[in-house]
């Protein structure tokens, strides 16, 4: 494999209306939180409502026990590794446990089996990206 890229690359800061924007394109992310055993990263499904991120969960899990109430942190990014171009979308805020659920429309759908009841509400604090942009 070469060191070398097809194109060069600038990076370039995305002011926090693209970044929500870019957020609503997709649905997978991954959440960052701290638990007893220390800092954590888990790929999980999203939606969006108005501003805020959706995600749902068991209620039993690491995610539930560390992520209510708590400071997290999101991220999302979409990536051409021939091009060497793509973008990248952080959110920081505090995750609270939404009751009753959100409308079925605004719900995440999980890839993956289970039961997923316990529902997280991230309300974005900080919110930053920057894209990747070929030369």
């Amino acid at each position: 494999m070469s060191d070398e890229s097809w194109f060069s690359s600038k990076l370039r800061e995305i002011d926090r209306d693209e970044c929500l924007n870019l957020l609503r394109t997709e649905t997978v992310g991954r959440i960052a939180f701290t638990d007893d055993s220390g800092p954590d990263l888990v790929p999980v499904n999203y939606a969006m409502d108005g501003d805020d991120i959706v995600i749902t969960t068991t209620g039993y899990g690491a995610l539930a026990r560390a992520g209510t109430n708590g400071r997290v942190a999101f991220e999302v990014d979409q990536l051409d590794h021939f091009t060497a171009s793509g973008w990248s979308v952080v959110v920081r805020g505090r995750a609270a446990r939404q009751s009753p659920l959100a409308p079925p429309d605004r719900r995440p759908h999980p890839w993956a089996d289970g039961s997923r009841t316990y529902v997280l509400r991230i309300c974005p604090e900080l919110v930053s990206g920057r894209r990747l942009i070929p030369a």
